[in-house]
């Protein structure tokens, strides 16, 4: 039971650290609207969106997310 309340505490950490669209893409996160993800999501939850309609911009928002 410790390495699951480990494991969730580290999702919990990753969670907590992940950047939002805006901060990573600034004004140009409005554009993503389009695809059902709002500028204030973060980033795991929107490149998850992203997958379906747009795997080329799913691709880039986790890369350039990468880089912050």
């Amino acid at each position: 039971m410790l390495f699951a309340a480990t494991e969730d505490f580290l999702k919990w950490m990753y969670v907590g650290l992940m950047p939002l669209v805006v901060e990573v893409l600034g004004i140009h996160a409005h554009v993503l609207r389009r695809y059902g993800v709002l500028p204030d999501e973060e980033v795991g939850s929107a490149v998850a969106k992203l997958k379906a309609a747009a795997p080329h911009l799913a691709e880039f928002l986790r890369e350039a997310a990468s880089l912050q």
